[in-house]
């Protein structure tokens, strides 16, 4: 593959915004928790902003692991062993790439 990567379809506007919205929760979720990750175990096991937290990105993970998964089954995307797929968020276009 070309640059570790091939194009190997497309969604429309509306899947890729949706797609983004979930990859920019996911990412300030994993900022959120790595900013309590640094507070002090006892503060953090009694936090119920830690527990809504961890229930939060186990949701958001899971939508977007299911997006992937109902998207690869409309499109027929190829999928192959130590390869992902991924999006530009510019134009929608989906790729597989290596590892």
């Amino acid at each position: 593959m070309n640059d570790q990567r091939r194009k190997i379809g497309a969604v429309t506007p509306a899947e890729r915004d949706e797609i983004k919205a979930l990859y920019e929760r996911k990412n300030a979720l994993g900022e959120l928790f790595r900013a309590l990750v640094g507070m002090a175990a006892e503060e953090t096991a009694a936090s119920p902003l830690y527990e809504r937290l961890v229930a939060d990105m186990a949701a958001t993970a899971g939508k977007f692991q299911a997006w992937w998964d109902e998207k690869s089954r409309t499109y027929g995307w190829e999928n192959i062993s130590g390869h992902s797929w991924e999006i530009d968020f510019a134009t929608g276009d989906i790729y597989l790439r290596r590892q």
